[in-house]
């Protein structure tokens, strides 16, 4: 590992610097390129170029023509432009609709999605009220945390929600958090019922979130919304059934922005 001096001290990491060099070898003028094009345009030696396309290859950043033996940019790349222009696209649908939210009921409003079985938070307004939610724009979680978290996993199927659980198992960020999976399966059954997540202090004390699901144009849910109301804000539990569907629809309406048909 090399470290560059500058203004702020930069680490490079020779074996990325080399395939992000190879990646970026290609244009949309220089589609194909053979291993040679790659040694030309990157400056390495044969078999450095050739280890590194194989790994790219492997993980899908790359692909081979099995008869010309010409490599492309793989679907992995374009899986995650995807993502990336689904995050900008959900911010802009959401943007106005979540101001709307926040004025409406002086909550703090959160957006988030799922990346490679995350939650990311994309998107915040913040309440009027002292309470502050320590979930800022590009902060990661578990899929399993809060209203936004269990939101998002009620869209999954049972294998994959399981095999989340697993690789972050459920933990106690509160004295109100689920922590057993049987119970969790069947918060998350009620979820797809009603339509929308009511968590009470589960994942922060003295908060109570509200969040529902956000769907495109192919019916699946793309992302979850939800307010963090304090638990002891005046006349919260007479209101609840007013806010709910506040939230619930402001995510029909960012769900029609985004091509979803509600038929």
């Amino acid at each position: 590992m090399k470290q560059i001096s500058s203004q702020n001290s930069v680490y490079k990491v020779q074996a990325l610097e080399r395939a992000l060099d190879i990646l970026d070898s290609f244009s949309f003028q220089n589609r194909e390129l053979s291993l040679s094009d790659v040694v030309y345009r990157t400056g390495l030696n044969k078999t450095t170029a050739k280890r590194l396309i194989s790994n790219l290859t492997r993980r899908g950043y790359l692909k081979q023509d099995p008869q010309t033996k010409m490599y492309q940019l793989g679907m992995r790349l374009f899986e995650l432009g995807g993502i990336v222009f689904s995050s900008f696209s959900m911010r802009r649908a959401a943007a106005y609709p979540m101001s709307n939210l926040q004025s409406e009921t002086g909550a703090t409003v959160l957006l988030g999605v799922q990346i490679e079985d995350q939650l990311v938070y994309i998107d915040k307004r913040e309440g009027d009220g002292m309470i502050r939610i320590a979930s800022d724009i590009g902060w990661r979680r578990p899929l399993n945390y809060g209203m936004l978290g269990m939101v998002l996993m009620a869209s999954l199927d049972s294998k994959d929600v399981m095999r989340i659980l697993k690789k972050d198992p459920l933990q106690a960020h509160t004295a109100f958090s689920i922590t057993d999976e049987d119970a969790f399966s069947l918060r998350l059954e009620k979820i797809r019922a009603q339509g929308y997540v009511l968590e009470k202090e589960e994942a922060v004390e003295g908060v109570m979130g509200i969040a529902a699901p956000i769907r495109d144009y192919t019916r699946q849910v793309v992302a979850a919304l939800g307010i963090a109301l304090p638990v002891g804000q005046r006349n919260l539990n007479q209101d609840l059934d007013r806010i709910a569907g506040l939230v619930k629809h402001t995510c029909e309406t960012i769900s029609s922005d985004m091509g979803y048909l509600k038929i």
